[in-house]
């Protein structure tokens, strides 16, 4: 298993894999079929039908939507394999969505009814959420999975970001919360979903309080917080990549989409805006938005400019749909079209150009030389088998 690949004895021929994936709500198909895809390759490299995503990255992170994929991806079975085929995971969208975001509350179709709504409470309870996730990983911990996972909240009592991983769960004891705990408070985004309390024991017994929302408000993409815990815990235990070699690791960051083409709001719209247009405009929430998408753009930034600088560009692969429309762009329009719209403009972006994020615009341009997104993945694919067979 890939969480057994971070040791000192290993050789300086090996490679760190890292897998990260956004938040962005019911766009977690996008990167779901990204996964599907990536997924049957390695069966078919390897001759392995059985092969599953978290046999081949020591580290795998999602904040929101994507922490839950994650934990999908790396929480094991009672025969101690993943949960979840990656292929099952666009499935689990389609079916659950409908249920998680329901339509009489969803993407401001009633704008006077979100109105009220957004000044009394949440658009959604988060019940039937909060009832499948608890059904689905029972009493399992993050310290369990079958690789190391990263999964980004933040703590409105203590006003800063809260990381869980499995390196950390390890040794602190508190921070061994059930990964249904860690996937209700990652997901649960403002205004949308409820925030999340609950509360674990050190070996004293005494008690760690948790109050958790949507980890996207302090990392939507997690690339950053999964390279922290890289150079935390696996560099530190393995002098072969000391100093911090990013030669020595493979990165694939998958986003959720953004409407980026289309455009957004001016300034001369803003200066008009009070508490209430900043929250509900025009079928957006541009503050949610804001938060979101500018968090996960400099993180992507800096990932760019720092694998470049080290000369290891192919080392790191981002993509990113920038140009989703309309109810693609929402996070919680949950009907039966435009979720498969959001399958289609996953398989699609399969067929798109590499492209890398242009530092001076944020604009994603194509990369010369290096094909479509799906030939990418399956270099990286041969990378990651190659990588597995060293390890066994």
């Amino acid at each position: 298993m890939a969480q057994n690949s971070a040791n000192p004895e290993e050789t300086s021929e090996k490679m760190v894999t890292v897998l990260s994936i956004d938040g962005g709500g019911v766009r977690g198909i996008i990167p779901a079929t990204i996964l599907a895809f990536l997924e049957a390759t390695l069966q078919e490299i390897d001759g392995r039908p059985d092969a599953r995503i978290a046999d081949y990255f020591d580290v795998i992170a999602g904040t929101s939507t994507g922490g839950l994929i994650t934990a999908m991806l790396a929480a094991p079975d009672d025969n101690n394999r993943p949960l979840f085929a990656a292929q099952d995971i666009v499935q689990f969208y389609l079916d659950n969505s409908p249920k998680i975001f329901p339509q009489k509350n969803a993407g401001f179709l009633n704008p006077l009814s979100n109105l009220v709504g957004a000044l009394v409470g949440p658009r959604y309870d988060g019940k039937y959420l909060h009832s499948i996730i608890e059904e689905g990983f029972g009493e399992r911990r993050i310290g369990q999975t079958l690789t190391n996972i990263v999964v980004p909240t933040f703590d409105i009592k203590l006003l800063q970001p809260t990381i869980f991983s499995t390196f950390e769960a390890r040794t602190v004891t508190s921070k061994d919360a059930r990964l249904s705990d860690i996937c209700i408070g990652t997901s649960a985004a403002p205004t949308y979903l409820p925030g999340h309390y609950f509360a674990t024991e050190d070996d004293a017994g005494n008690a760690r309080e948790f109050n958790l929302i949507d980890g996207s408000v302090a990392a939507n993409n997690p690339t950053l917080a999964a390279m922290n815990q890289v150079a935390k815990y696996i560099f530190a235990a393995n002098p072969d990549f000391l100093p911090l070699k990013y030669d020595k690791v493979l990165v694939i960051s998958l986003g959720t989409g953004t409407k980026k083409e289309e455009g957004g709001f001016s300034a001369q719209e803003s200066a008009k805006w009070g508490v209430l247009s900043w929250l509900i405009n025009n079928s957006t929430s541009p503050l949610i938005d804001i938060f979101s998408q500018g968090s996960a753009d400099m993180v992507d930034i800096h990932a760019s400019v720092l694998f470049r600088a080290l000369d290891s560009d192919q080392n790191y692969l981002r993509i990113q749909e920038d140009g989703l429309t309309g109810d693609a762009a929402s996070v919680d329009i949950s009907t039966p079209e435009n979720l498969n719209n959001l399958l289609n403009i996953g398989n699609n972006l399969l067929t798109k150009p590499v492209s890398r994020v242009n530092l001076d615009t944020g604009v994603y341009e194509a990369v010369e030389g290096e094909g479509t997104n799906q030939d990418a993945l399956t270099r990286f694919a041969s990378q990651l088998s190659a990588q597995r067979q060293l390890r066994n």
